[in-house]
């Protein structure tokens, strides 16, 4: 599995995965629905597995002595090591915005581990969608990334419009529990309770949906013809 993801990292890797992680940098922009910076990480993964299709890799790894199974474990554990380092990232960028950036987004989810929470499940929902839909065929990239591209929206609209919501709405004692515990970088015993349990149960589906999809990858690409 080592000299597999080894060679997804030399022969794979496509140059937008570097630009695309430096766009972390969107966290540095006051007011702003800061979940679209992973939405480029997923446009990333999708070029990479593009670049690997037009490239003639499926073919070339199946001349390699692994299985099938091997070499989409092997892709998968390429997706998941890109996205934990721009969740790496992320959190810096968050700590960086202690100093720098005003105190409130009011175009989302504020700096915080809400914010690190919600990245993990628009990942978890990318994967789930992408890796099984790509794997079903082997090449179908491109219809593969537009649905998974559809869930990422959806739950981006979803998670920034509820915390934009829950400053409009403060009075409402949903959104203000929102906006005191949720949406905001924690200070307070219960924000930092709140937000600790919001991070570990995205953690964990990130987690099982991320082995789920790479199940699902496994089952369908065995019955594809390499070809």
């Amino acid at each position: 599995m080592k000299a597999l993801l080894n060679k997804e990292l030399r022969l794979c890797m496509h140059p937008t995965v570097f630009i695309y992680l430096g766009l972390v940098l969107m966290l540095l922009i006051p007011n702003y629905p800061y979940l679209v910076s992973c939405f480029f990480v997923c446009n990333a993964i999708f070029f990479v597995f593009q670049q690997s299709r037009e490239n003639g890799d499926a073919l070339y790894t199946a001349m390699l002595p692994v299985s099938k199974a091997q070499a989409v474990r092997a892709k998968c554990l390429f997706v998941v090591l890109f996205e934990a380092v721009d969740l790496v990232l992320m959190a810096g960028m968050c700590a960086l915005s202690i100093v720098a950036m005003p105190p409130h987004n009011a175009g989302g989810t504020d700096h915080g581990l809400s914010l690190l929470a919600f990245a993990l499940v628009l990942f978890a929902i990318f994967n789930l969608i992408f890796l099984p839909s790509f794997y079903k065929s082997g090449y179908k990239a491109g219809s593969a990334f537009l649905k998974g591209a559809i869930g990422v929206w959806i739950w981006i609209v979803i998670a920034e419009g509820m915390m934009i919501a829950s400053a409009a709405a403060g009075s409402v004692p949903f959104f203000r529990f929102l906006q005191e515990t949720v949406d905001c970088f924690p200070q307070t015993k219960a924000a930092w309770t709140v937000q600790g349990i919001l991070f570990g149960a995205a953690l964990l589906l990130w987690a099982l949906g991320t082995l789920l999809a790479m199940h699902l990858s496994v089952q369908r690409y065995e019955k594809v013809d390499v070809q």
